[in-house]
């Protein structure tokens, strides 16, 4: 499917039952273009930490996190669209067997326990059984500090004319939110465990699909993912943490370290991050970035912007996840019984 990857031996031809050392990391900067909220019991996640890792660049700042789930929770759910848009999973029980797959649930007991999202992502079921996500995320971590990186912002809720008022009577539904500010970025690294070929592009195509992240992101939340790099490799690779100071480092030593930063700044230097931080974790890898990268990117571009090649790769990554749950999944041992 992808001749831009010469090394075909990066993905399985099926879905392994137990971890073979195969890994796909992808590395990107998420930025904000509008006023996200990534909140926690109603306030922005903060951590206090070193702002770089260079001992001139060690002094204490407090940074915004992005949570895992909030991020992997809105990419899955846009895959999961697409699965429902191709047929692989039914909306409801009633839609069962008419063409549209076997009903899924999200974060319920009706999780189908056989799709792409339900094998690559994982899920747990109680005594119902469970599979471990073969996608790895962390918390990721703004390169600005929040005293750069937000605000707080009032907001209201009126009455169809417009106002707060009504029959004299003021309404009291009125507060204030902390919001990320547009233009902050938040790099981070998301790996898939032995990937197919197929699931390699689900993932990715997840990724480069969703732009909303947090809560209310019906109004707010847009967020662009750049794809910088992308690592196969024999092991995991460096923290968001680790990546996010080391881009500082590299900001700060060429005078770029300026609120609000530039994409084109970061960017570069995420891009020149990667080899020193490669080398310091023991690991066999192969790194696609620059040229390479916009190659492979492209590649991928014109199979999921096209509607006969996307269908096909929704139906390939459905088979591979098929199989591995009548062989290995919920599925087999509910066979067994």
């Amino acid at each position: 499917m992808l001749q831009t990857i010469a090394n075909t031996n990066v993905f399985h031809q099926a879905i392994p039952e137990l971890p073979m050392g195969k890994y796909v990391h992808f590395v990107l900067s998420r930025q904000t273009d509008s006023y996200p909220l990534f909140q926690t019991d109603g306030e922005l996640n903060l951590v206090r930490v070193s702002m770089g890792l260079q001992p001139e660049h060690q002094t204490p700042m407090t940074r915004i996190v992005l949570f895992k789930r909030k991020q992997t929770t809105p990419e899955r759910l846009t895959g999961r669209e697409l699965l429902r848009r191709h047929g692989v999973i039914a909306a409801n029980k009633a839609d069962e067997g008419a063409g549209k797959g076997k009903h899924c649930e999200y974060n319920s007991a009706d999780f189908c326990k056989q799709c792409p999202d339900c094998i690559l992502y994982g899920f747990a079921i109680g005594n119902q059984g469970s599979e471990r996500s073969k996608i790895l995320t962390d918390s990721a971590f703004s390169l600005t500090g929040y005293d750069e990186s937000h605000q707080l912002a009032t907001f209201n809720a009126p009455f169809e004319t417009g106002t707060m008022s009504k029959g004299g009577e003021m309404k009291t539904s009125i507060g204030e939110q902390d919001h990320v500010l547009p233009q902050v970025f938040f790099p981070s690294v998301i790996t898939l465990k032995d990937p197919t070929q197929a699931g390699f592009i689900y993932v990715l195509n997840n990724i480069l699909r969703t732009k909303r992240y947090g809560a209310q992101n019906t109004r707010t939340g847009t967020v662009e993912n750049a794809v910088l790099g992308i690592v196969f490799a024999d092991g995991e690779i460096f923290s968001n943490l680790k990546l996010t100071q080391s881009v500082t480092d590299l900001l700060q030593q060429r005078s770029q370290f300026v609120s609000p930063l530039q994409a084109i700044h970061v960017h570069q230097a995420i891009t020149d991050a990667l080899p020193a931080l490669l080398a310091q974790d023991r690991v066999v890898y192969e790194l696609y970035n620059n040229e390479q990268l916009t190659s492979l990117l492209g590649e991928v571009d014109a199979i999921v912007s096209n509607q006969e090649k996307l269908a096909s790769l929704i139906g390939f990554v459905s088979k591979d996840a098929f199989t591995y749950a009548e062989k290995f999944g919920v599925l087999s041992s509910q066979k067994k019984k």
